[in-house]
Order: C-alpha cells, then structure tokens, then sequence
C-alpha cells in the first residue's frame, strides 16, 4: 500500500518498459540514446557510473523494466536494491535472480554465493536511490526529446485529485499519456513515475509532494516538467515548514526547474493565503485559475473540486485543447481513491459515505466538512489527528473538532489531539465523542449507532488509517452491491 502524505511506494512497484518505446526517433542534435538503447544494462551502467561486480552475459540486451521489489520481478526486468526502515533490497537478490531478473544495482560489495551464475548481473553504485533518480533523469531527457510533454503537480493539497483529472481531460481528447501510480510523489515514487512513461506518449502527469523543506526542489530537477501545476497552498507540514510562507517558499521551488518554454499553472492570487515565490522576470509562461465555467459538468461535489478541475482545464489548453472539448470530458470524470470518493450514495439501506480518509490538514478538513455540510440529515463526522503541525497542533484541532460539531449531528474525534481539543472545549459528549486511540470496539460503536439514512464523512491524516472503519461498515450494512 502507499503509506504517508507523499506516497511510499511499496516493494512491489515495478515499472515494466512500455511497448511503444523504440517508436519514436530521438530529435536531432541530442546527444542521448535511442529509447531503446535506454534499456540496457550497458546504458544503465553509464548513466549510474556504477561499476561491475558481475558483469552482464550481452551488455547491450533489452531489460523488459525495472522494480525495486526482488521478491515480485518477472524475467528479463532490473532490479534496484533500495535499503528502506523495514525492507532492506539487498536481502532479495536471490528472489531477484530466481525470477529472472538480469540486473542488480546493488550499493555495497556483495555478491552471495552463486549469484552471478543464474544470469544476474551486478552493478555497484555509491546510493542506489541515486541511481534509480539518475536513470529517470535520463529517462526524462528521453521523453522529452521524442516529445511526450511532462507536468508536474504540486500543491498543499489536491494533488492527486488534479493529477488524476489532468489525466481524465487529456485522455477523452485523444492524448495518450501516464500518470503517477497511486501517490507515487516521493523520492522513489517520482523516478520510477518517469521510468514507467512512454516515449511514444504525448504526456506524463507526474505528482510531486514534499514534507521537508528542499524535497520539492530536489523531485523537480528530475521531472523538469514542461508545465508546473501549484493547486493550492495551505497548512501542510508545519511541523519542518513552519508556517505559510514557509509552505510556499517549498512549493514555490517546482518553478525553477520548468523546461525551457514551459508553463506554470498557478492559483489566482486571491486564492492565496501568501504570495508564491515567483522569479522577477519568469522564463516561463504563467496561467492562473479560478472558478471555471467550463467545469460545470464536473459530478464532484464542493468548490475545492472545481478548483482542481480549473487547474486541469488551464493545463488541457496548454495542450491546444478547446473549451467544448475540456467541458465534454468533465459529466465522466470520477473520484481518485480516498479523496472525496462517494459511496454508496444510490443504495437506499446505507449510508452515504464520503471517504476522504487518504489524508488531513486543516485546509482539506474544511474543504470535506464544507462537503458534508451540502448533505441532509443525520450528517456524521469521523475525524482523525492531523499530524505533523507542529507549534499549531493544538490550535487547529479545537478550530477543526468546534467546526465538525457546528456541521454535523453527530463527530467522533479519533487520537490525541482531538481527544484534547474536545476536553478544552467542553464539547456536548451527546453529539461529540472523542476517543485518544484507535479500537475495534471503538469502530464497532461507531457503526452500531450510525442509521441508514445518514451521511457519514471519514477523514483523517495517513497516519491514523481512519478507513479502517470502512469493513466494519461493509459488516454491519453490507457492500452496497445489493447485499
């Protein structure tokens, strides 16, 4: 599963080499390989600098792709050996070689016993990380040259849901194109986004996230994306960034690493609650959004969707994209997964859930609770901690717990710091219940009390899982599916 507001990648992401490569000629005066001679370890071992502790039976063989997970490769494919908090790669070498795999890149002198006599070649590297970036690096000049266009999204928060409608209008035009795998929009996430793209692909929509200063600065000069999207800029990560303009000082860096003759998509001005960070005199083009007319089709609900949509809508014109066009995709575009996803909504003996759970800070909690407020009643509010706010940790849960218990009959406040918010505000524990952990007996008195007819909004940061209480729903009222 993707873990965390930036989305680990989890150890059996593999990106497997897109039939198209090889279709398109790389431009002229270039000096970079031919797609196809991209996927080799010979050119792996050149753009890494890694050196051979094994090397390759035929150097310039074609990989069929490349994972960071030795237990799920399939033949033919390379595999880099990532040393994370609870997996270290270098101990599924000889899964990697079991499945056929042709290549390691590996960061440390090791060669277990047999390993170079199943076919597995070994390329030594001073970080393998590095590695996997350099190699999407390279990849990138790649895609740019056979002219798959690169959009990176950024932003505090609708990223996702951007990324994916970018996608959605693209493709219902005609374009060909890939988007990030889940939340793939960390330091692994990205390159292997890069890695899986199509050359013969008019676009790439890559998410870029951050919860450490310098990370969107570092992510971006991998992507250089033709266009740049910034969604919106609110209270993420205060905890490393301290405040607005810290947020937007971070956010902000996506835009000096545009391609030459790029575009930055950016908010109206009035949208923010701190200017962005602009150069003086920007090499690039900037568009800004705002409500949009041509996303009155859009069938996700609350006002933040349609911004999300606009910025979609500005991107798909600096496609050459017509606003009939960009309108007529929109009655067909759905949710990404945890992010306002409605379910249930046409079953008449369940409730409607709104699972909002993949993540939380105060801007994206009011942006659910106005949702949940466009509802009737019974409405009911499960929240989640928000994490890493840092000095505004307790702040922004009592201004959060106070709004929930004015939207919704019934909140359940779930972990520490709501639990603390509701005793300072001596909420009426009639409609408020607040709990300082999570407990199956706890996800069991929630559903027992919830009636068919209500409304239930479900979100929290990553960190809480709060869509834990989504099986004991499905227990209680069935799947939905006529159960």
């Amino acid at each position: 599963m993707v873990s965390g507001l930036r989305g680990q990648p989890d150890l059996s992401a593999r990106i497997r080499v897109p039939k198209s490569v090889g279709q398109n000629p790389v431009a002229p005066n270039v000096p970079m390989p031919h797609p196809n001679a991209f996927w080799t370890p010979a050119a792996f071992a050149d753009v890494t600098g890694g050196r051979w502790l094994v090397a390759p039976r035929d150097a310039a063989a074609a990989l069929a792709g490349i994972g960071i997970d030795g237990r799920t490769l399939s033949a033919g494919e390379a595999f880099v050996a990532i040393a994370g908090e609870r997996f270290d790669g270098h101990d599924y070498l000889a899964q990697a070689q079991a499945s056929g795999a042709r290549l390691a890149i590996v960061e440390r002198d090791i060669v277990p016993p047999g390993q170079g006599d199943g076919g597995l070649a070994l390329l030594r590297v001073d970080s393998t990380v590095a590695a996997l970036q350099a190699l999407a690096a390279r990849w990138r000049d790649v895609l740019g040259a056979a002219g798959c266009r690169v959009v990176g999204v950024c932003g505090s928060n609708g990223k996702t849901t951007t990324r994916h409608l970018i996608h959605h209008v693209l493709s219902h035009a005609g374009l060909t194109g890939s988007q990030s795998p889940k939340s793939f929009n960390n330091h692994l996430g990205v390159p292997l986004t890069l890695l899986g793209a199509a050359a013969a692909d008019d676009f790439l929509v890559a998410e870029i996230g951050t919860n450490h200063p310098g990370e969107i600065a570092a992510l971006a000069a991998v992507v250089r994306p033709d266009i740049a999207v910034i969604t919106s800029i609110g209270e993420e990560h205060l905890a490393f960034f301290h405040d607005l303009r810290g947020v937007a000082r971070e956010e902000s860096a996506v835009l000096g690493h545009i391609a030459a003759g790029g575009s930055a998509v950016l908010p109206a001005e009035a949208r923010l609650p701190v200017p962005l960070m602009l150069p003086p005199a920007p090499a690039f083009r900037v568009t800004r959004f705002d409500l949009d007319p041509v996303t009155t089709g859009l069938p996700l609900p609350g006002e933040h969707n349609q911004l999300n949509a606009a910025a979609a809508s500005a991107v798909a014109r600096c496609f050459g994209l017509g606003d009939d066009a960009i309108a007529a995709a929109w009655p067909a575009a759905g949710h990404a997964p945890m992010r306002g996803e409605l379910l249930h909504h046409d079953h008449p003996n369940r409730p409607t859930v709104i699972n909002d759970a993949y993540n939380a800070n105060p801007t994206s909690m009011r942006a659910a609770l106005a949702v949940l407020s466009q509802y009737p009643a019974p409405r009911v509010a499960v929240l989640g901690d928000m994490l890493e706010l840092g000095a505004v940790t307790a702040s922004a849960h009592r201004d959060i717990a106070a709004l929930a218990a004015d939207t919704a009959e019934r909140c359940v406040l779930i972990g520490p710091h709501f639990a603390a918010a509701a005793a300072q505000l001596a909420l009426d524990t009639r409609a408020v219940t607040a709990y300082p952990a999570w407990s199956d007996a706890m996800a069991s008195a929630i559903i027992a009390e919830l009636a068919a007819d209500s409304t239930i909004l479900i979100k929290g940061s990553r960190g809480m899982a709060v869509e834990r209480l989504l099986p004991v729903l499905d227990a209680r009222f069935g799947t939905g599916d006529g159960a």
